[in-house]
């Protein structure tokens, strides 16, 4: 499974997916940049003049809070806005399978795919904070939310970048089966997804490697390697 997760890696970098990479990266950074000026527009409406040092206080802490939070978000945001290269990564790496008689999925369906890994994502990071807050501070109980956090994320990001992959090749009840049939294989894959999603720097290329990586096994464990 890491040979596999190696050579996603370099498929990423490749001249076949470099330029969607790119522009995945670059998109991500926009949508940043867009969410500091509009939040710096909404600090500017802070005015406390009988407190000019209370005013500094509370806007230096809205730039730790928004840095904070951009950190937070950047693997869900960036997931999302690797719906809009998921297809092609997919196109591109079925033609060098030579696999050409894919089933179309609209973008529409390709980005429900990725809101639903960052809804699910966010909510179930946000139920975590108080297990963490609770558990945190006990020895050698501490690592179960880290656990927690990995297998579940590992579960949910399995299921969605396996679909991904393999509604582009077959009926959902067929993807429903071959995922059933090897499901820890795929959990075990979801759960390095994970913890690539969780490197910093790594996260921002994590999601396009999560669907290469998926897509070499998807073809390992497709036994025809036909499309349906």
């Amino acid at each position: 499974m890491f040979s596999e997760l190696k050579s996603a890696i370099k498929d990423v970098f490749s001249n076949k997916i470099r330029g969607l990479l790119f522009r995945s990266v670059l998109l991500t950074l926009a949508v940043f940049v867009v969410l500091f000026f509009g939040f710096s527009y909404a600090m500017s409406f802070v005015e406390l003049t009988d407190w000019p040092k209370v005013q500094k206080m509370v806007k230096a802490l809205g730039y730790i809070m928004f840095f904070i939070l951009s950190l937070v978000l950047f693997p869900s945001i960036v997931t999302f806005v690797s719906g809009f290269f998921i297809d092609s990564v997919v196109d591109r790496m079925s033609a060098e399978n030579d696999i050409h008689r894919l089933r179309n999925v609209p973008l529409s369906e390709s980005l429900a795919v990725s809101g639903v890994v960052v809804f699910k994502g966010i909510a179930l990071s946000t139920l975590l904070i108080p297990i963490t807050a609770l558990l945190g501070w006990i020895p050698f109980v501490n690592f179960l939310p880290v656990v927690l956090y990995y297998g579940l994320n590992g579960r949910l990001l399995a299921r969605e970048y396996f679909f991904a992959v393999a509604l582009r090749y077959m009926e959902k009840q067929k993807a429903e089966d071959l995922f059933n049939r090897y499901h820890v294989y795929w959990v075990k894959a979801g759960v390095i997804i994970a913890v690539l999603m969780t490197i910093p720097v790594a996260n921002a290329i994590a999601p396009l490697v999560a669907m290469a990586f998926m897509q070499r096994l998807f073809l390992i464990r497709n036994p025809d390697r036909e499309t349906v």
